[in-house]
């Protein structure tokens, strides 16, 4: 198994990608009315879990040593850089001092 940096956020990135395009395709008209919801409600879906794979993925790269310039070249939004800085807390590795 190849090692990689952070493998539980990016276990979590890849969940969720799988979650977007799930709700994605429960958009369509058939798969609203076995589920019994409306299309805001599956849009309003969509919306929140690409608006947290951003930010998670925005603080996946930058601890992986990207700069935020890099990872969106062009963008009308400007992300939350309160979530991000949450995020990247939770998830940096804390490095332990051999000398205490």
């Amino acid at each position: 198994m190849k090692y990689t940096k952070y493998p539980e956020l990016k276990s979590e990135l890849k969940q969720l990608a799988k979650d977007i395009r799930k709700w994605k395709n429960n958009r369509k008209m058939d798969k609203r009315v076995e589920l019994g919801i409306q299309l805001w409600q599956a849009e309003l879906k969509v919306n929140q879990l690409k608006y947290e794979f951003r930010h998670k993925h925005i603080a996946y790269c930058i601890l992986r040593g990207r700069r935020y310039e890099e990872i969106e070249l062009k963008t009308n939004t400007p992300p939350n850089f309160k979530e991000i800085d949450k995020i990247r807390e939770k998830y940096e590795q804390k490095t332990l001092c051999a000398s205490a």
